[in-house]
C-alpha cells in the first residue's frame, strides 16, 4: 500500500513539473547602445531596418532540456527579437526614417548551453545597399545556471537580453557602422 501511495505521489509531482513553463522578457533599449548609435552617425543620418533572417542551418525554435521551446518574448522568434530590438534602439536614438537606406541582418549563430556556466553564442551579419558586403558581429555572452531544469531555462531566457543588447552594441560600435547606415564616415573608407 505504501509503495503504491508513493507512486502515486511520484506521478503527481512529474506532471506538475512536466507542466511548468518559463516566462520570457521583452526587449529594453539599452541608453548606452542608443548613445553610441547617436554618436556614431553624422547628424542627419537615417536609416530602416529591413527584414532580419536566420541562416538555413540556425534552429530558431531552440529547446532547453525537456521544457520544450525556448520562448525569449511573447509571440517572437529569437530572430524576430533580434530585429525588434535594433529597430527600438535606432528609434530611441532618432535614426530611423522612412525611405532611409535600409539595414538587413542574418543571424549565423544562435545557440545556448544550460550546463555548467551558461552561455548563449550569437552571431549577426548586417548589410545594407550602402554596403553590400556587410560585416559580421558575435558574442559570446555567460550567465549563472542552475541544476533544476525550470531554472536553467528561465536563466537561459533571462539572459537572452542582455546577450542582444551586447550583440548590438558591437553592430552600432562596429567602425564600418557609418557606411552601413550610409554616412560617407567611415573606418574602413
Amino acid at each position: 500500500m505504501k509503495l503504491g501511495t508513493f507512486g502515486v505521489i511520484a506521478a503527481s509531482l512529474l506532471l506538475t513539473a512536466a507542466c511548468e513553463t518559463t516566462s520570457s522578457r521583452p526587449y529594453k533599449a539599452s541608453t548606452e547602445n542608443i548613445m553610441s548609435a547617436q554618436s556614431a552617425l553624422p547628424t542627419g543620418t537615417k536609416v530602416t531596418v529591413g527584414d532580419f533572417v536566420a541562416a538555413a542551418d540556425v534552429d530558431t525554435s531552440p529547446t532547453c532540456r525537456a521544457m520544450g521551446a525556448l520562448e525569449v518574448a511573447p509571440g517572437q522568434s529569437p530572430i524576430d527579437y533580434i530585429h525588434d530590438a535594433f529597430q527600438e534602439e535606432l528609434f530611441e536614438a532618432g535614426l530611423i526614417a522612412s525611405g532611409a537606406p535600409e539595414i538587413s541582418g542574418e543571424v549565423t549563430e544562435l545557440d545556448f548551453s544550460s550546463f555548467g556556466t551558461g552561455s548563449w553564442n550569437v552571431t549577426l551579419a548586417v548589410t545594407s545597399p550602402s554596403l553590400p558586403e556587410g560585416y559580421s558581429v558575435s558574442t559570446a555572452y555567460s550567465f549563472k545556471t542552475s541544476f533544476s531544469a525550470i531554472n536553467a531555462c528561465q536563466n537561459v531566457i533571462d539572459a537572452f537580453q542582455p546577450t542582444v543588447s551586447d550583440l548590438l552594441s558591437k553592430v552600432v560600435n562596429h567602425p564600418d557602422f557609418p557606411a552601413l547606415a550610409g554616412s560617407e564616415a567611415s573606418a574602413t573608407s
